[in-house]
């Protein structure tokens, strides 16, 4: 090949690769001016973030008399009107010792119930290994959370179930070796102590909790509909008394009491459906509630809440201020963020019953999409919208849409420039 033919090539080839990557950067270039973001579907609940003050219907129970209590009910234990929640004793020793007679007692009235009825044969062996196995679960979660009483009484239902398996499985025809062993050891304890010198009575129906914080009376449940925002702020602590044997919660809704903004406020005043309380030291898991009632001074002032609930657990039970989460709502859909959105105009066609074309016209809200090198505006209806971003329906009532149109999984969305219009071309 001629070397001056060689060169022309070389040279042509050089050329046309500069003329690409030149073009390759005012392309760039130009599409670095209108950053895009994909729009991808997220779930997002909407949260309230507050102090709460937990008002229940509370008697304390007071113990005038001299000894040691020894409870008959654990935590949380229901409990009916002049019911025993503790006996008396001279001494630690004989309360102790009627407490695991107690206990004792108790496993024997299960092994005699079992072997007389024969439930464990009532029931298939896949139910009872499942009871099994839910009631280990629930022992080791009382267990890791430091609930010891709830963990004694998971452990009695444990048990049951071990021995409803003995039975149907026929490793174990009846308990009567364990019968007579558990009568022994409550024989013996029963005769090496005194027996009870009285017990503590509740005159009314409810929830027994020993754990007494001061606060019982700081609000009075009556007055639920009186309280305002600066009654939260006057809130006293009394002093809990030597002679304070617990407390019975009567009624079964409770109320929690809290403080939130203007804006807030008005946001639960539109919301229509139940809310979630998550309280962040006292459970684990949301529990239901509903807005019981609102009190404003004025509509630029905070507000006082009042969510009422019916859901109570141990840890709920001695819970009384607490940080918590209000959900109003949770909702899914297409993610974007604020500086995207702007107002455009779409156009709507139609054709009437001669087959005529009509064409309208709206503003409205919405995104500028890139196709390729083509800019599109899309309508967007909104589900939800915090402070940097929006989550948008991706299938809205056609009611929402001007032209039925909107934004789609993946679109690549326009996030910033100048001069933007649908059906503008990028070059």
């Amino acid at each position: 090949m001629d070397k001056l033919l060689f060169k022309r090539i070389l040279v042509s080839a050089l050329t046309v690769l500069a003329l690409i990557y030149v073009g390759y950067l005012l392309i760039s270039a130009n599409f670095d001016m209108y950053p895009t973001e994909n729009a991808v579907k997220t779930t997002v609940t909407n949260k309230i973030f507050t102090n709460a003050f937990i008002i229940r219907d509370e008697t304390v129970i007071e113990n005038n008399s001299d000894g040691v209590l020894s409870y008959s009910c654990y935590e949380g234990e229901e409990v009916k009107a002049g019911g025993e929640i503790a006996k008396i004793y001279q001494s630690e020793d004989d309360a102790l010792n009627n407490s695991i007679a107690d206990s004792l007692e108790k496993q024997k009235i299960a092994l005699e119930n079992l072997q007389k009825n024969g439930s464990a044969k009532a029931v298939g062996i896949d139910t009872i290994n499942n009871s099994i196995h839910n009631h280990l679960i629930t022992y080791l979660s009382n267990v890791n959370n430091g609930d010891l009483t709830a963990a004694n009484s998971s452990s009695y239902n444990l048990l049951d179930s071990i021995n409803q398996r003995q039975i149907y499985t026929g490793k174990s025809s009846n308990f009567n070796e364990e019968i007579a062993d558990l009568n022994a050891q409550i024989s013996q304890l029963r005769n090496s102590s005194a027996k009870s010198t009285g017990s503590i009575k509740t005159e009314k129906a409810g929830y027994f909790s020993e754990f007494c914080d001061g606060y019982e009376n700081a609000i009075k449940y009556t007055d639920l509909d009186k309280i305002k925002l600066e009654d939260l702020d006057k809130i006293e602590k009394s002093e809990v008394g030597s002679n304070n044997a617990g407390k019975i919660i009567s009624n079964l809704n409770w109320y929690v009491a809290c403080k939130v903004s203007s804006d807030e406020a008005t946001e639960l005043s539109l919301w229509d459906g139940n809310v979630t309380v998550l309280f962040s030291n006292a459970a684990t898991e949301k529990i239901p509630a509903s807005v019981y009632r609102i009190y404003q001074e004025s509509k630029d002032s905070d507000a006082l809440v009042i969510l009422q609930c019916d859901y109570m657990d141990d840890g709920l039970i001695e819970a009384r201020q607490e940080p918590i989460e209000i959900g109003l709502g949770t909702y899914t859909g297409l993610r974007i963020s604020k500086r995207a959105i702007h107002d455009d105009f779409v156009t709507k066609t139609t054709y009437d019953e001669n087959d005529k074309k009509h064409t309208e016209e709206k503003k409205v809200q919405g995104v500028y999409v890139l196709y390729g090198s083509e800019v599109q505006f899309k309508q967007i209806s909104l589900l939800y919208a915090d402070e940097d971003y929006v989550i948008c329906d991706p299938n809205p009532d056609k009611d929402k849409l001007f032209n039925g149109e909107t934004v789609s999984l993946y679109d690549k969305v326009i996030t910033k420039g100048d001069d933007l219009y649908d059906g503008k071309v990028i070059k």
